[in-house]
């Protein structure tokens, strides 16, 4: 066997083959490796930045917050995504993801909604893709060069089957009308196939400038969750100067 299995058992396609001695038949089990394989191809395919990557809702910390307001909107915020988590097959079947909002940017939406993609990814072993709109639409506009190697369509059928979908800052791009088609098309098909999207957005799902056909679906697939108003961006960045700033002057 060959070193690409971490246990010696198969030549690395998480397969191994079994003969029977005495009538020589020959049959196929899969290699403890096959589920590692698969999960690790699951955690490539979800395309998760990589300061993200190893973050839980459990480690997402209230306190950073300063006021009492911001502090009482985080702790419900994780209280919410925590139960989302233990109830996720009841949510599941219902197609509900959620739909993390704020004005403010560095809120911590972005890190509260991955750290549930990775729970989902990671616990509840399923297919995760992150990306943010913004993205997604320069993706699909690049289909029209003639060197792309995939449709318009291929790349909106791709995203539209994907089982639970995190688009990142969904309403920082021009409504056009272009941009309600696409989108309108992409929503349309997850909600009818079931699909789980999980929403994060500088404004509350009726603030939104789509039109009202695009608007119905997003109400119709996610639960709003309200996020503090307040930037912990920079809180994070003053401590981590701090902590570095003290092994200088050590």
């Amino acid at each position: 066997m060959t070193s690409k299995c971490p246990y010696g058992e198969c030549d690395g396609s998480g397969i191994t083959w079994l003969q029977n001695i005495k009538t020589l038949e020959t049959k196929a089990r899969y290699c403890k490796c096959r589920k590692e394989m698969i999960q690790a191809k699951r955690i490539e395919f979800a395309n998760i930045p990589d300061e993200f990557k190893n973050l839980t809702v459990r480690s997402f910390s209230t306190d950073i917050y300063t006021s009492k307001e911001s502090q009482s909107r985080a702790i419900a915020a994780k209280k919410i995504t925590v139960n989302y988590i233990k109830k996720f097959k009841e949510f599941e079947e219902k197609a509900k993801g959620l739909y993390y909002y704020s004005k403010t940017k560095g809120s911590g939406k972005t890190r509260l909604a991955l750290s549930l993609g990775n729970a989902l990814l990671n616990s509840e072993h399923r297919q995760v893709r992150f990306i943010t709109t913004l993205s997604l639409l320069q993706e699909i506009k690049s289909t029209y060069n003639q060197e792309s190697q995939y449709t318009e369509s291929q790349l909106v059928e791709a995203i539209s089957n994907v089982h639970i979908l995190i688009i990142d800052d969904i309403g920082v791009e021009k409504p056009t009308k272009w941009v309600n088609e696409i989108l309108y098309s992409i929503f349309d098909t997850r909600m009818k196939y079931n699909r789980i999207t999980i929403f994060t957005s500088n404004c509350a799902m009726e603030d939104l400038q789509h039109d009202d056909r695009l608007k119905s679906r997003i109400f119709k697939m996610a639960i709003p969750v309200k996020m503090p108003e307040e930037d912990i961006r920079i809180q994070q960045s003053k401590q981590e100067n701090e902590q570095l700033q003290n092994i200088l002057l050590k």
